[in-house]
């Protein structure tokens, strides 16, 4: 897999941030923090998709809601939520919408993801939406969420649910680091560095990203 480094394509997500973040938080990686919670869901005995659902940080929650919340009723209405996603998520597609999906050495990505809707409760911003994965087959799959730039710093909520009935598929998970694919990078980059590292450097720190590993 092939991942993107073009300036171009990040520039719109960069002006975003740029407009949002506060001064003080410019000089250090990461910028923004997520909690995602996964519900896997099975039709029969086939793994169907999962629904993500990311929960950020107060700060950047607050930026978001001023700028999109535009009845500022402290929540994303149906109308809001298609600004939303047209003018704060859909360039995520530039960065494989944050999911790795890995069976085996082959590591692929979400082409798109549907069913988006964001929500704002007490000043928390969550994105939800559903990912297909009935392509998958066989009886195993490594799930991960992570920014590889790692302006977002991701982290996972537990318990993972799983969703299934249980007379015909006994679906368990784990969650595993996985050492064979490093993240490297730039802890004091600015919000404006979203600089692919593929080696290690003078100056960088590493990280290896978390696999939900899902077998049924």
């Amino acid at each position: 897999m092939k991942l993107i480094n073009s300036s171009i394509m990040k520039k719109t997500y960069i002006a975003i941030i740029l407009c949002i973040i506060p001064a003080t938080s410019l000089f250090a990686h990461p910028h923004v923090f997520i909690k995602n919670s996964s519900e896997f869901v099975f039709k029969e005995n086939k793994l169907d998709g999962v629904w993500e659902t990311w929960e950020f940080d107060r700060v950047f929650s607050a930026d978001i809601i001023s700028w999109l919340d535009v009845n500022q009723d402290g929540d994303f209405s149906a109308d809001e939520s298609i600004q939303v996603y047209n003018n704060a998520f859909i360039n995520l597609q530039h960065y494989y919408y944050y999911t790795f999906i890995r069976q085996g050495n082959e590591r692929t990505n979400p082409a798109s993801v549907t069913k988006f809707r964001s929500h704002a409760k007490d000043g928390i911003m969550t994105y939800t939406f559903y990912i297909d994965l009935s392509s998958y087959t066989g009886n195993n799959i490594y799930f991960a969420v992570y920014d590889y730039t790692y302006f977002c710093d991701i982290e996972y909520k537990e318990p993972i649910t799983l969703t299934y009935d249980e007379t015909v598929v006994q679906p368990t998970y784990e969650i595993v680091e996985n050492k064979n694919y490093p993240v490297y990078y730039n802890p004091v980059g600015a919000a404006t560095d979203t600089t692919i590292y593929y080696k290690p450097g003078p100056g960088l720190y590493t990280y290896y990203p978390k696999e939900i590993h899902l077998t049924w």
